[in-house]
């Protein structure tokens, strides 16, 4: 059996298309999805659509297909601010079948694959709670790169020590699952937690990891237990890159919309940075609120541009 495993689509459905028919072409017999298809890129009903089509598919909610509800309920005519325009774009040109399927997914699920084995999908497991020990989020992927550059084999050896970590081991240990699977950071790793199997499948839509090819996971079942076989697949980005240009969420988002363009021509999160910028115009602005203000979204473009020679 091979069951290939994919999250953080973010709207890209030509990654998408290409890391299934890869995925087709290398005989998997199920598909699970992790979550996080909507947003970012402006395909997000093409995504679920070729989702919805999918035989054999596993798929949960990530945190962007969370945000749904709240939209929903929310007073459109508060919808003014930049920063988020392409998900206030996004929300509207969703069709009615494509909200109520994500609406309707679970956050998490366990897959009986025999008598034997479970596996256990969650978007973003609460093992990994962010402290400056267990930091694995992209940003802190970004930083620790630029300063001393690292191999994927040290990564993946760092990631095995930290999933047995004392903090950690104790709560995966509790998961009644012989493979856990989850995204949300976009980096593409795999380790064992005693004999419990660990896997991101990194991001389809949105790589992170200083490698711009979608990537996806296959789990491969042998006479001895399970392989792992990473997996990073080729698409035209440029291609892609300029049918966004022609979307009404570009117009909506350029800004966000720009940076996206920027992390997917080179597999590096450039948000982070961006927002510390922005945080500290606005805190220079004395401002409050969930969001930042049109004006100082706008200075930090600006200010990012200057430091960054984009």
């Amino acid at each position: 059996m091979r069951i290939a495993v994919i999250s953080d689509v973010h709207g890209n459905c030509a990654a998408l298309e290409n890391v299934i028919e890869d995925a087709i072409k290398n005989d998997v017999d199920k598909f699970i999805f992790v979550g996080d298809y909507i947003f970012d890129m402006p395909f997000s009903n093409e995504v679920v659509r070729l989702l919805m089509k999918l035989k054999n598919a596993h798929i949960i909610k990530g945190n962007k297909e969370g945000y749904l509800s709240n939209l929903a309920k929310s007073d459109q005519s508060g919808w003014t601010y930049d920063q988020i325009g392409g998900i206030y774009q996004t929300f509207r040109e969703l069709s009615p079948d494509v909200y109520d399927f994500l609406d309707n997914l679970d956050d998490e699920c366990h897959i009986q694959i025999n008598p034997y084995v479970c596996i256990y999908a969650v978007h973003a497991p609460k093992f990994f709670k962010p402290s400056p020990k267990t930091d694995c989020s992209s940003s802190n992927f970004h930083r620790k790169m630029l300063k001393e550059p690292f191999s994927h084999e040290q990564f993946l050896s760092e990631f095995n020590d930290l999933i047995n970590r004392d903090e950690i081991k104790n709560q995966i240990e509790k998961i009644d699952a012989n493979i856990i699977i989850f995204g949300h950071d976009h980096l593409q790793r795999y380790g064992y937690c005693g004999n419990k199997l660990i896997i991101n499948p990194g991001s389809c839509g949105q790589p992170l990891d200083f490698d711009p090819d979608p990537a996806y996971s296959i789990i491969e079942e042998t006479d001895v237990g399970f392989d792992v076989i990473e997996k990073r697949v080729k698409y035209d980005i440029e291609c892609a890159i300029d049918q966004a240009k022609g979307t009404m969420v570009y117009e909506k988002s350029k800004i966000w919309s720009e940076l996206v363009f920027l992390s997917l021509k080179t597999g590096r999160d450039y948000f982070g940075m961006f927002f510390e910028i922005a945080n500290q115009i606005a805190e220079s602005k004395n401002e409050k609120g969930a969001h930042f203000s049109n004006s100082t979204w706008a200075e930090a473009r600006e200010v990012f541009k200057d430091r960054h020679f984009v």
